[in-house]
C-alpha cells in the first residue's frame, strides 16, 4: 500500500535546499561537514506516494448508448519504438461499432511540443499529456511507419458494461477534461485505460503472473534500455529511491508489456476470461540494433586510467581534476533540479547525489596546489575521499541500484579527493624521479 506522504517530502526539500545554500564564510570548515552530512541523511529519506489514479472513482454522467450486436471494445498495445519516448511501448482503448459509425482510438500518450517551455515543463514533471480520439487507420500510420507492431485484445464486455466504459471517454474528451499531469510510475497512457476498466468492469486480476521474482520499477524499466547503453547510464542516473521499491502486480502495469500480460490473465468475477480474442493488427518489423560497441562502461574506466595518470603529471592534474569535478557539479545540479525542484516522482531521494554534488560546481574552481588550498576547501575534498570510500565499500549493500558505469567515477573522485586535501606532495613514482633527477 502507497501511504500519501507528500506534505512531508516538500518540507524535506525545503529543508535540505535551505541547509545545502547555507551562506559560505572562512570559518566553514565545520558548517560544511554539517552541510554535507545534512545532505547524506536527506539522501537516504525514504518516500512513499500514492498512485495517481488506482483509487480514484470516476462518476461521468449516465451513459445512455446503446451499441449493435457487432460493437467492441479492445485494449491496443504496441511493441517498443528506437525513439527514447517510445522505447517502453504504448496503451489505447479502442471503441469499434460499425452499425453506429464509431471508430475511435482513446490515446492518452500525445503532448504538444509547441506548448511553451516545453522542455521545462517536461524537467520539472509539469507537462501536461492530452487524450486524442482518432479513426484506427489514423491511430496506426505511425507505428507502420516505424515497422512496431500492433496487437489488440478484444474484451469481453456486456453491453451495459460497454455503455458505462463508453460514458466515462466521452466524459473524458470533454476539451476541460482531456489534459492531465503525466507520471510515468503511476499515471500514464497504460495505467489509464487500466484505470477506466477497473472501475467500471468487476475483474479480478489473479495471482502475481510473475510469482517467483521480486523486481523493483528500476528492474523493471532496465530491459528496455539495454540495447541504448548511454540511455541506461542516464536513466539509472536520475532514478532515486522510490524507483527501488519492490512492485506490485497492479503497478506492474505501467508497462504496456505487462498490462497486455495481466489483462491476458485477468477474469470477471465470474470465471469468465477479460479477453475474448487475440489479434495481429500490425506485425512488428522494427528490431532493436546491437548496443553502441562503446558504452559508459568502458569510456568511464579509460577515464579513470588516464586520471591515475594525471596524477602523477602535476600540470595536467590540475586541468584534468577542475574539468572533472566540474562535470560532475554539472550531473549534480540536474540530479538536484529533478530532485527538488521537480514534480518527478521518480527521481527524488537520489542517492547518485553523494558522488555527484552540486557543490562541485564551486569547488572545482578552488582547486589548487596543496600549500595554497584554503582550510575550507582541504575540508571538503577530504570529506570527498572519506564519502567516495564508504561509497565503495559499501557499494553492493545500498538499497539504491548504482549504474556499474557509476563505480569508476565514484573511485576517480575518491582519488583525486585524495590527491588535492591528503597526499600534500603529491605521488611520485621512484622512475618518474629519476628521470627528473636525470634532467636536473
Amino acid at each position: 500500500m502507497w501511504i500519501n506522504q507528500r506534505a512531508q517530502i516538500q518540507g524535506a526539500k525545503i529543508g535540505i535546499f535551505f541547509i545545502i545554500f547555507a551562506p559560505i564564510n572562512k570559518s566553514m570548515k565545520k558548517k560544511t561537514y554539517q552541510i554535507l552530512a545534512f545532505t547524506l541523511f536527506a539522501a537516504a529519506m525514504v518516500a512513499i506516494k500514492p498512485s495517481a489514479t488506482a483509487n480514484s472513482q470516476f462518476q461521468p454522467p449516465s451513459s445512455g448508448y446503446s451499441f449493435s450486436e457487432e460493437a467492441r471494445m479492445s485494449l491496443l498495445t504496441a511493441s517498443p519504438g528506437e525513439a527514447l519516448y517510445s522505447m517502453f511501448g504504448h496503451s489505447a482503448l479502442w471503441v469499434y461499432d460499425p452499425m453506429n459509425n464509431i471508430d475511435e482510438v482513446y490515446n492518452w500518450g500525445t503532448f504538444d511540443f509547441d506548448t511553451p517551455y516545453f522542455y521545462i515543463k517536461f524537467l520539472r514533471g509539469r507537462l501536461l499529456y492530452k487524450l486524442t480520439v482518432v479513426p484506427l487507420n489514423h491511430f496506426l500510420l505511425s507505428y507502420h511507419y516505424e515497422g512496431r507492431g500492433v496487437y489488440e485484445q478484444v474484451l469481453n464486455l456486456s453491453t451495459e458494461e460497454m455503455s458505462d466504459i463508453y460514458a466515462y471517454l466521452q466524459y473524458n474528451r470533454r476539451p476541460e477534461n482531456i489534459y492531465y499531469l503525466y507520471d510515468f510510475f503511476f499515471d500514464n497512457c497504460a495505467t489509464r485505460v487500466r484505470d477506466i476498466i477497473d472501475n467500471e468492469v468487476d475483474v479480478d486480476w489473479g495471482p502475481d503472473p510473475h510469482p517467483h521474482e521480486q523486481r523493483s520499477f528500476r528492474d523493471m524499466v532496465a530491459p528496455y534500455a539495454s540495447h541504448l547503453p548511454w540511455a541506461a547510464f542516464g536513466i539509472d542516473l536520475l532514478l532515486g529511491l522510490p524507483s527501488d521499491r519492490l512492485a506490485s502486480p497492479w503497478h506492474y502495469m505501467f508497462l504496456p508489456d505487462e498490462m497486455f500480460i495481466a489483462f491476458q490473465h485477468a477474469r470477471h468475477q465470474d470465471g469468465s476470461l477479460l479477453v475474448s480474442s487475440y489479434n495481429e493488427i500490425l506485425p512488428e518489423i522494427y528490431q532493436p540494433g546491437d548496443p553502441f560497441p562503446i558504452g559508459p562502461l568502458v569510456v568511464f574506466w579509460l577515464l579513470f586510467v588516464a586520471g591515475v595518470y594525471s596524477v602523477l603529471r602535476e600540470k595536467a592534474f590540475y586541468i584534468f581534476s577542475r574539468i572533472f569535478f566540474f562535470v560532475l557539479g554539472l550531473a549534480g545540479l540536474l540530479i538536484f533540479i529533478m530532485w527538488f525542484l521537480s514534480n518527478h516522482y521518480a527521481t527524488a531521494m537520489n542517492l547518485n547525489i553523494l558522488w555527484a554534488l552540486p557543490t562541485h560546481l564551486y569547488f572545482a574552481f578552488r582547486i589548487k596546489k596543496s600549500e595554497h588550498l584554503s582550510g575550507m576547501s582541504r575540508a571538503y575534498f577530504r570529506l570527498m575521499f572519506y564519502m567516495g570510500v564508504i561509497l565503495m565499500v559499501l557499494w553492493l549493500f545500498i538499497p539504491q541500484g548504482f549504474h556499474p558505469a557509476s563505480f569508476p567515477l565514484v573511485a576517480l573522485s575518491t582519488l583525486f579527493s585524495a590527491r588535492i586535501a591528503i597526499l600534500k606532495n603529491g605521488i611520485k613514482l621512484p622512475l618518474y624521479n629519476k628521470r627528473k633527477a636525470s634532467q636536473a
